[in-house]
């Protein structure tokens, strides 16, 4: 009987592994860092029969240079359905709740804020495949999010869209997922650029110029089932303690990460990065609540 077990055992790991290289990327190493790098905080449960998921967390401290500080996550997952979203409350997204709160609510061992769609009423909202709204925006990127995990965006000019016909355009090709945010970073694999018109008005940036230096939160995709987030600690006055990130260089962050699409989310006091049960960067407002999550678990 124990040599039976034993069989089987090996087995299914043997099965496991080729199921692992089937899906390409699944189980190498981060390529968001160097060879000089060393991830702080690391989650891998690639090894086990169902194993699903794989996260290395950079932190680079810029102190006393510069008073900011990020955080890379590398984050690997065996199927696009590990990559999800949550509201506060799923039946009323204008509810709101600490990131935290929504985190541990979803089983999530990952989670950054959204685009907290609570807190204004445009754009095409779909989320777990559900079309929560369709209004028009004139200002904000879209991201969406496939059944496999896979992204792409909708950004510029967004004043033309029937929006109505697209909510269910999207539906119908498989969409998940669309976060309204921005702006757009990275697009098949080059920089998406800050028009003057852009900085000028804020038509296409969100409560921020690409100037600005600011919190930020972001996500990006490297290849199929391979995602790298940034989240960046810092605020809009110099007189505080943290001098921020501009949107210049987050985007060039995700570029040297090899990312092919990118987005910027809600950032500022929003910004929190929880990973396993703690919040591991320092927001400028602990307590700010939001209406949704981006989530792996």
């Amino acid at each position: 009987m124990r040599k039976l077990f034993s069989f089987i055992l090996c087995l299914a790991l043997l099965l496991t592994a080729v199921s692992a290289l089937a899906d390409g990327t699944w189980g190498q190493e981060p390529v968001c860092f160097t060879d000089d790098d060393h991830p702080v905080y690391i989650y891998d449960d690639s090894s086990m029969p169902d194993g699903h998921l794989k996260i290395a967390i950079k932190f680079v401290d810029e102190r006393p240079a510069r008073q900011r500080q990020y955080f890379i996550c590398d984050i690997q997952v065996k199927s696009g359905d590990v990559l999800t979203t949550a509201f506060f409350n799923p039946n009323n997204m204008k509810r709101t709740g600490v990131l935290e709160q929504i985190a541990q609510d979803n089983q999530a061992v990952l989670a950054v804020n959204c685009d907290f769609c609570g807190d204004h009423d445009s754009g095409v909202i779909i989320r777990n495949g559900r079309l929560y709204r369709a209004e028009k925006t004139y200002k904000l990127d879209m991201l969406m999010i496939d059944g496999d995990g896979n992204f792409s965006l909708h950004n510029g000019s967004r004043t033309q869209d029937d929006v109505k016909a697209l909510g269910q355009q999207l539906l119908s090709q498989g969409i998940r997922h669309t976060i309204e945010f921005g702006p757009a970073l990275v697009k098949d694999g080059q920089a998406v650029p800050f028009t003057t018109k852009a900085d000028t008005d804020n038509k296409y940036v969100v409560s921020t110029r690409s100037t600005q230096l600011e919190s930020r939160t972001a996500i990006g995709q490297i290849s199929p089932n391979h995602y790298v987030i940034i989240v960046a600690d810092g605020t809009r006055s110099s007189n505080d303690k943290w001098d921020g990130y501009s949107l210049q260089e987050l985007q060039q962050m995700f570029l040297d990460c090899g990312a092919q699409t990118a987005i910027n989310l809600d950032g500022g006091g929003s910004t929190k990065l929880y990973f396993n049960g703690q919040i591991l960067n320092k927001p400028t407002s602990p307590t700010r609540q939001v209406s949704d999550a981006l989530i792996f678990k």
